[in-house]
């Protein structure tokens, strides 16, 4: 059985291992990779990865677009390994010009991370940005769940999707990093969310992670590795120890993602 990795980070090299050690003092939890491309690349292949979903944050409104530029250029040199998302900020100025910029260079969808970029996912700002994500028939991966910050409260992005019904939305960490009953009982009855796997496992026990996952029907879920957080191999090892049916696994592991992109 192969995977398909539908969360990853990667970073330029000159900055990769700085901006790595950035998200592991955010979290207080070591980083295990360095955020380089070709780190991913080798051992993702070592997992049995094919191919991974990469993408970054413009953590403020004015880096948004070299961010984006470095993802395009990245993504479009590496087609049969990558797929990529690009960043927004709600505090950008053009959102509708960027989506189309980042879609036409081929970016599938968009990655925002609330707690780092410091905006409520229910803000008027945001809410627009989401609307305009909606408008433009794109997907949203979105980091939601943190004890520490309300930004990204799982709740809040109940009422995005609640307001926007056509707006397809991966919410990371199986729906609510650190809140994952909040989580479930916000998200998990919404026809239009998808949750992935990573930066969970190595908290929860697996038989409350295999719960979790049929709290959103396995056919919402899939596999994520959040790298470079993790190591692609650790993570599928952490996955596989996880009391699924082989039907439930291979879809996590490829075929639920190959579906949604499908879609898009």
């Amino acid at each position: 059985m192969y995977y398909l990795d539908a969360h990853a980070h990667i970073y330029p090299d000159a900055i990769a291992l700085k901006a790595a050690h950035s998200i592991a003092d955010f979290y207080q939890i070591a980083m295990k990779e360095d955020g380089r491309l070709a780190t991913l690349l080798a051992r993702g292949a070592q997992a049995g990865i094919t191919r991974h979903l990469v993408h970054s944050v413009g953590v403020t409104p004015d880096r948004v677009h070299s961010v984006n530029d470095y993802l395009l250029k990245t993504v479009q040199a590496n087609p049969e390994r990558l797929i990529g998302f690009g960043t927004l900020h709600p505090e950008l100025a053009g959102i509708p010009a960027e989506l189309a910029r980042i879609r036409a260079g081929g970016l599938l969808g968009v990655k925002v991370h609330p707690d780092f970029q410091r905006f409520l996912l229910d803000g008027d700002a945001a809410m627009a940005m989401f609307g305009a994500l909606a408008d433009a028939g794109m997907p949203a991966l979105v980091h939601v769940g943190d004890t520490r910050h309300p930004y990204s409260e799982p709740a809040r992005m109940a009422k995005v999707l609640r307001r926007y019904p056509t707006l397809k939305a991966i919410c990371a960490h199986l729906g609510g990093w650190s809140v994952w009953d909040e989580g479930w009982k916000s998200l998990a009855d919404l026809p239009n969310v998808w949750v992935d796997t990573c930066s969970s496992l190595y908290a929860l026990a697996p038989d409350k992670a295999a719960e979790l996952i049929r709290r959103y029907d396995g056919a919402h879920v899939f596999f994520g590795t959040d790298y470079p957080m993790w190591d692609p191999l650790e993570e599928r090892d952490r996955f596989e120890a996880l009391p699924l049916t082989p039907d439930e696994r291979e879809r996590i592991a490829h075929l639920n993602l190959e579906k949604f992109l499908k879609e898009l």
